[in-house]
């Protein structure tokens, strides 16, 4: 046990919803609302110093549980309640870091999917996205009592487990942690499935977003439905950002929609043989296959080879990294939703493996998207970049953060500023936790 070990002595859960001003379509189908769980724990170190700390997760059914019998409010109302139990489990755990609280909380992951819901199992990154507020909040703590920044503590001095489990004896998480945080980070656009391109008198086109914010990193939404198709739109993508006068660096996203990665491939193919400058611009590609298809570590190393294809959906348990490059993966997606745990220690034994790491964001607005930031800023990445795909489907919901810190949200010359954001907790910021929680 170390000095900066915490016991969580109380914990509070709320629960609020986020209207989209505009819908956004994925393969797993349209979203025009989500439920963000907030939950605040108060701590304890062992030098009995007090704390609290905040952690938010977006609770985005059509992306963690896109197929079901139940509604999609039935889902959500499923992943609220998994919420309420690990928050509630997080007060019987013993003293100890929250990288070991995590480990914990999820050793009977697949036992708790399995009771939640009469008839099916909730997908594991459902319930890793329910554990994740409560992880999140439980780093933001554990720094706060401290009185640092969180990415300083991944170190054997604070930590009780190295990733010996990974066949890393004597490495710390903190081995993923770049030695400067990026102050300045470039902002990655999202165009949906259904986005338009160019300016009209009915929403904000990709054309727009380019005149406004100067961006040139974009990631595009694809269906998997029609290789073809899918190729088309990525050069329309392309040639409407060069009109712009911008030379875009991309990322293709399919959400699982390719029924196998030589799906996937011959959407490359289609797209190289058409426009080889845009397939050019391809920097990677984010899950194209489902989650739970059967592994094909001879087609997924064919597309690999030809582009970087990097696990996402499909992330739910660290023990699959050290297997990734034999299943024929590149690397992989961490997300602030899914919990600092995972983020910070999928970096470092990325880092030692020689796999790809790259932060990408779920639609998250306030505290959730400065944590995601601070993710992309201080973790050693393969691409350092913000994906921050609220300004456009939800601005409304970061009009707090705009006040308090506009660098963050506001977007100039294609990325956003981290100045000032370095001081103690998960956010670097005085009073991470909101006033209506430290009430409660």
């Amino acid at each position: 046990m170390t000095q900066t070990d915490i016991l969580v002595t109380d914990v509070h859960v709320r629960f609020r919803e986020v209207d989209l001003q505009a819908a956004l379509t994925i393969s797993g189908g349209t979203i025009s609302r989500f439920t963000v769980a907030e939950v605040v724990v108060k701590v304890h170190d062992q030098a009995g110093t007090r704390a609290a700390g905040y952690g938010e997760t977006v609770l985005s059914v059509p992306w963690a549980w896109p197929r079901s019998e139940l509604t999609v409010d039935a889902r959500d109302g499923v992943l609220r309640a998994l919420v309420d139990t690990y928050s509630q489990r997080a007060l019987a755990l013993e003293a100890a870091d929250p990288i070991a609280m995590w480990r914990c909380l999820v050793a009977d992951l697949d036992e708790v999917r399995s009771a939640a819901v009469h008839g099916e199992d909730v997908p594991r990154l459902g319930v890793l996205l329910a554990v994740g507020a409560v992880d999140n909040a439980l780093h933001d703590a554990w720094a706060n009592a401290a009185g640092r920044s969180v990415f300083d503590m991944y170190t054997a001095e604070h930590l009780r487990d190295d990733l010996a489990s990974f066949g890393l004896p004597g490495i710390y998480a903190g081995e993923g942690i770049a030695d400067e945080p990026s102050v300045t980070l470039p902002v990655q656009h999202l165009v949906g499935i259904s986005d338009p391109l160019e300016p009209n008198h009915e929403s904000h086109s990709l054309a727009d977003w380019i005149g406004q914010d100067g961006i040139d990193r974009i990631k595009i939404k694809v269906s998997g439905a029609e290789p073809t198709e899918d190729a088309r739109r990525i050069s329309d993508v392309y040639r409407a950002a060069r009109a712009c006068g911008v030379e875009p660096r991309m990322a293709v996203d399919a959400n699982e929609g390719y029924a196998t990665p030589r799906a996937a491939l011959a959407m490359f193919e289609s797209l190289l043989a058409a426009d080889a400058e845009a397939a050019a611009a391809v920097d990677y590609l984010e899950q194209p296959t489902p989650r739970g298809a059967p592994a094909d570590p001879v087609q997924m190393r064919e597309l690999s080879s030809r582009i970087p294809t990097l696990l996402d959906e499909g992330f739910t348990s660290l023990a699959r990294l050290p297997k990734l490059q034999s299943e024929g993966w590149s690397g992989v997606v961490v997300k602030a939703g899914k919990g600092q745990t995972p983020a910070v220690v999928a970096s470092a034994v990325a880092r030692r493996l020689g796999l790809w790491v790259v932060v990408q964001d779920l639609t998250a607005t306030g505290h959730a998207f400065l944590h995601s930031a601070r993710l992309a800023g201080s973790l050693r990445t393969s691409i350092p970049q913000l994906e921050y795909n609220s300004r456009q489907y939800a601005p409304t919901g970061n009009d707090d953060l705009r006040r308090r810190h506009p660098q963050i949200a506001e977007v100039s010359d294609g990325a956003v500023s981290m100045a000032g954001l370095d001081g103690a907790g998960l956010y670097g910021m005085e009073g991470s936790v909101p006033h209506e929680h430290a009430r409660g």
